[in-house]
Order: structure tokens, then sequence, then C-alpha cells
């Protein structure tokens, strides 16, 4: 009855350990802490199996074999076990070499002991078919585990107790763990229940069993399987997931409806699916395999004239080795119209600007004729009247020679004065807009009666400082007038009449020249127009033939104000 219910209890243990290693090595994220846990789980069932061969063997000598190659499981688990536990708990001192080689150094030298015991009798008092002692070896072999397993219980123990009622499950499992071989093993070696056979290596592969349940259901599996999938097919990005062979495992809700997919395409070699969309999207089949060949990557395609995605391949390495891979699809339509429109936007800003630049060339060009016109327009008002006025001195020096000094003198001075105009003119000087006009006037009028001339000038009201906007053109106006009356009307008398006022200027110049039937503007009438126009006023002509030529002008001062 021992006999059967012993091998029973084996061959449950062995089935457990064998299913939980698989399940363990399928689904674990650390390489390194999978293979010291598999490394647990193979000397397990190295232990058990031999356990089990021995229950039906008789011979001394076989008894002796399956004894030495089960004891070098029981001789190196404490040891594996612990640099398993120090993994879980990402111990820093797992890495050194050193301290490897210390924790093995003693279960070498313990196996040593054990397969040499025929020798010299330092492990077992007694082996024999039917009846086997412990010694020395075998008590500090076992201490020696057990210390190495309550050493690793109580680490990874250590690393859940912060969060004690969220790990509650792990720290129960973890503590069963260490109690249950412990206890196993003080009732085989005190005999409580006078059991022939020794049920520690049970023990051990429930140890396995209860910390594979708290690493694997409360470590790895974190998030639940439901979880998972509603929250992939919730988002908006598209996801495929591949495995190692880069058979497709996972396609979410977004990349079926974007790409016409079903799920016909699990189970199937990633590129069916690429092909399939490389078809709907007239995309070429080398881009995606290019992708599929590249670690990472992106690529953008087309899926309609208003719909783009881009595909971005991320790799799940476990260490060293890709154990997935996931595509991501990003509907990037929003970024490609927003891009489109400032192209487009691009395009119309550039053709305003090849505009405005044929605009500034014409502009400048407008800019240019304006000064010609302007200069020309001052070397008319200017030097038109100072010539007059040198011409005439010139004559009356020649005809009346008591007074040919006098004359000459006058003439140069004249010169000097239209020398100084021009350089103004040339320039753009304008230096006399806050002079008095009357000032201006007089001056002008004192230096010009000469000859048979007569002219005339009359003030009314009172020039204020705000009637200094309209000295340069006023004066231009009347020495414009003035030289024409002279000129081409043969003019004896011209009246010059200036009427300042709160709101306006009115100009009066009035000659008893030939005058005309009919005034056709010329270049000076035009200029004089111009320059009214250009203060806000206006500025009229009238004549009668030999009945004279006037002007009347009227220059509004609150316009000039407002601007």
């Amino acid at each position: 009855m021992d006999t059967l219910l012993t091998l029973g209890l084996n061959l449950v243990s062995l089935s457990l350990t064998i299913i939980s290693t698989v399940v363990f090595i399928q689904n674990s994220y650390s390489q390194k802490m999978s293979r010291y846990f598999t490394a647990c789980q193979i000397l397990i069932i190295n232990w058990i199996v031999c356990h089990i061969f021995d229950i039906f063997t008789t011979n001394l000598s076989v008894k002796i074999i399956l004894s030495n190659i089960g004891y070098f499981s029981v001789c190196t688990i404490g040891t594996v076990f612990l640099i398993f536990a120090l993994h879980y708990t990402k111990a820093a001192t797992v890495k050194s070499k050193i301290f490897k080689t210390a924790v093995f150094l003693p279960s070498t030298i313990l196996f040593l002991l054990k397969i040499t015991d025929p020798i010299f009798h330092l492990f077992f008092k007694s082996y024999q078919s039917n009846e086997v002692i412990g010694g020395n070896g075998f008590y500090i072999t076992v201490a020696y585990n057990y210390l190495l397993l309550i050493i690793s219980v109580c680490l990874m123990v250590g690393k859940n107790i912060k969060s004690f009622k969220e790990n509650f499950p792990q720290i129960l499992l973890i503590s069963l763990s260490a109690i249950i071989p412990i206890t196993f093993n003080l009732i085989s070696l005190l005999d409580v229940f006078s059991i022939r056979y020794d049920f520690t290596p049970v023990s051990f592969s429930i140890t396995s069993l209860l910390i594979f349940l708290a690493v694997y259901k409360y470590e790895f599996i974190t998030i639940p399987p439901l979880t998972v999938k509603y929250l992939m097919s919730s988002i908006n990005e598209g996801i495929i997931v591949t495995n190692q062979k880069h058979k497709i495992t996972y396609i979410n809700d977004a990349v079926k409806k974007a790409f016409n997919l079903d799920d016909s395409i699990l189970h199937k070699d990633c590129i069916t699916a690429f092909m399939r969309i490389a078809e709907i999207t007239n995309s070429d089949i080398s881009k995606f395999s290019d992708l599929l060949n590249k670690n990472s990557g992106s690529l953008d395609v087309s899926v309609s004239e208003n719909k783009y995605f881009e595909i971005s391949k991320m790799p799940v390495c476990n260490e060293k080795r890709t154990v997935s891979e996931i595509f991501v699809f990003y509907d990037v339509s929003t970024y490609y119209m927003l891009n489109k429109k400032l192209s487009e936007k691009n395009q119309e800003l550039t053709k305003a600007n090849t505009q405005l630049a044929k605009m500034n060339v014409i502009e400048k060009r407008l800019a240019v004729e304006k000064e010609q016109t302007r200069i020309a327009q001052e070397l008319h008002d200017s030097v038109g009247h100072s010539l007059v006025s040198i011409m005439t001195l010139l004559k009356l020096s020649l005809i009346d020679k008591n007074n040919s000094n006098e004359n000459t003198k006058k003439a140069l001075q004249a010169s000097e004065l239209l020398l100084n105009d021009v350089r103004k003119c040339v320039v753009g000087i304008k230096t006399d807009t806050k002079s008095s006009i009357s000032a201006r006037i007089q001056d002008f009028i004192c230096n010009y009666n000469s000859g048979n001339s007569c002219i005339e000038f009359t003030e009314m009201g009172e020039e204020k400082s705000y009637h200094g906007f309209a000295s340069d053109t006023i004066f231009s106006v009347v020495r414009e007038a003035v030289t024409n009356s002279i000129r081409h009307g043969n003019a004896n008398k011209i009246e010059v009449i200036l009427k300042f006022s709160e709101d306006c200027i009115r100009l009066y110049i009035i000659d008893d020249g030939t005058g005309c039937d009919k005034i056709v503007p010329d270049f000076g009438l035009k200029g004089m127009k111009e320059k009214i126009n250009s203060i806000g006023g206006n500025i009229e002509f009238s004549s009668l033939p030999d009945n004279g030529f006037s002007v009347k002008a009227y220059i509004p001062v609150e316009v000039i104000n407002y601007d």
C-alpha cells in the first residue's frame, strides 16, 4: 500500500512539475529567471524519476547509482533556487561570478562526499537495500539546502512585503513553499508515520508548483487577457502582433476596418496581411518587404485620397532575444490634409510674393518717374524765372550804360540764387517750410522788380505758424505765375494778394498782360495745379484776350491738420 501511494504521489508530482515548467518557459519575460527556474524543475524531475525507479529496485548497486544521480539534485537544488530568487528580486549580487562560485562550492563538496561515500562513509552511516541511515554529510546537505530555501523565500517575500495587501496571495504561496518541504522532511526524518519511503521529492515538487503560481499568476499575468483584448480593440490605432516565427497572433478591429481584413489571416505569415494591404493601397509590395526585414522602422501608405496611415514596426525583446513584433497603424490623415492645405497656401503665398515683387518693381519705376517729374518741375519753376530775371538784367546793362555795373551785380546775385535753387532741386531739400510765406514772397518780389515790371504784394489777415505747411507750394506758384506773366504775357503790372484765415489760405495773382482766348495748360500750369492739389487745395486759371491773366488758389488748413 505504501508503495502504491508513494508511486502515485510521485507520478502526480512529476506530471505537475513538467506542465508548470513548460508553461513557465513559454510565458516568462526574463530569460535568466526562466533559465534557473527551469533548472530547479529539471532537478526536481530528476529527483522524482530516480526515486520512482528506486522504489522498484532491490539491487544495492543499482540503488547506489540511482541514489548518486538523485542526490545530484538534492545537493544543488538549494543553490539553484537561491539564484532564481535573486533574479526574481533583481539583486545586484547575482551578476557576480565570484558569488555564484561561492554558493555552488558547498554543493559540489557535498555531492563529492555522496559519490565517495562507499569509500569514506562520510555521507551515510549505513546504506543497505532495506535500510538507510543518514550521516554527517547527509544532515549537512539537508541543513544547507533548507538554509538556502529559507533565505530564498525571505528574499521573495521581502520584495512583496512593502505592498502587503496587494501582494498577500504571493506572500502566502511563497511562505507555504518553504513550510511544506520542511514539514515533509521533518516527518520523514522523525519517522512520525513509519512510512518506508521519502516524500521529500514530492514536497519539493509542491514547493516548485507554489513558486510557479506565485510568480506566474501574480507577476507575469498582471493584466487579464480579456482586459488586454478590450484595450486593444478600443484604441484608434491599428495593431498587428506576430510571434517569433512571424505568424500573426492578434489583429484588432481598427486594422480590419481600415484594410478590409478579417480573422482568416490569424496564424498565417504576416506577409499575407501586408500583401492584401499593398493591394488595397496600390503600393509596391517591396516597400512592405523592406519593413518586414528591418528590426524596426516605419512606412507611409495611402488608402484613399483623404486617408493615410503610417505603419511602424516595434520589436518586443526578451533580453537579447526578439519574442514578438508589433505593427502599429497610425491614422495620419489629418496631418496629411493639413500639410496639403499648407502646401496650397504656400503656393498662393509664393504667387502673391511674385506679384508683390512685380509691384515693387513698378513702384520703384513710378518713384523714379515721380522724382524725375519733381526735378523737372522744380527746374522749370526755379531755373525758368531766374534765367528770365538774369536775361532781363543783362539786357538792361547793355541798354543803360550808366547802371550797367548795378544790373550786372544783380544778375550775378540772381545767378548765385539760381545755382542754390538747382542744388536744392536735385537733392530734394526743402529748407523753408517753416519760414514766413509773406517774407519769402516779398524777398522774391524785391529781387524781381526790375526794368518795366512792377509787382505789388498785398497781405490780408494774420499769418500763423500752422500756415507754414503751404510755404513752399505758395512760393513756387507765385514764382511760376510771375515768371509766366512777364515772359509770356508781357505784363507791366502784377498784383499778388495773399489772404490768411483760420481755415484756409487764398492766393490771387492778377496781371495786365496780353492774355489769351483759350488756356492750354503747359508744363508750368500743370505743375502749379499738381502742387496745390497735393496739399488738398484747388487752383483756377482765367484769361481774356488783351485783358490779362489771373490765378486763384484755395488751400484749406483743416485738411492738413487732420492728416
